[in-house]
């Protein structure tokens, strides 16, 4: 792991995200997203390791959760991810 890879942040966020998601919490676990999201440079830096993040956390979570807190994701911070991103989110929608 090259030094600064911020690696352990991500993993940090990911058990409070999928406590949140568990819990029905979708604004604190919108929280814990843009915690996520502000690493690095911002939404734009390592958006594929971030959204591994998210996809993981939401694996628990009951489809109606899944859906509306992908909806907020990609309401707040889809103008700055990539479309190959916003397709992994918004594929995980279409498939519940």
């Amino acid at each position: 792991m090259p030094e600064g890879d911020p690696y352990h942040q991500f993993q940090m966020l990911l058990k409070p995200l999928e406590k949140a998601l568990r819990h029905e919490n979708v604004d604190a676990a919108l929280r814990f997203a843009g915690h996520l999201f502000a690493i690095g440079g911002g939404p734009a830096d390592l958006q594929d390791r971030k959204v591994n993040v998210l996809l993981r956390a939401m694996e628990g979570a009951t489809p109606s959760v899944k859906t509306q807190f992908t909806a907020k994701v990609l309401e707040q911070f889809g103008p700055q991810l990539t479309d190959n991103s916003k397709a992994r989110l918004a594929g995980r929608l279409e498939r519940l």
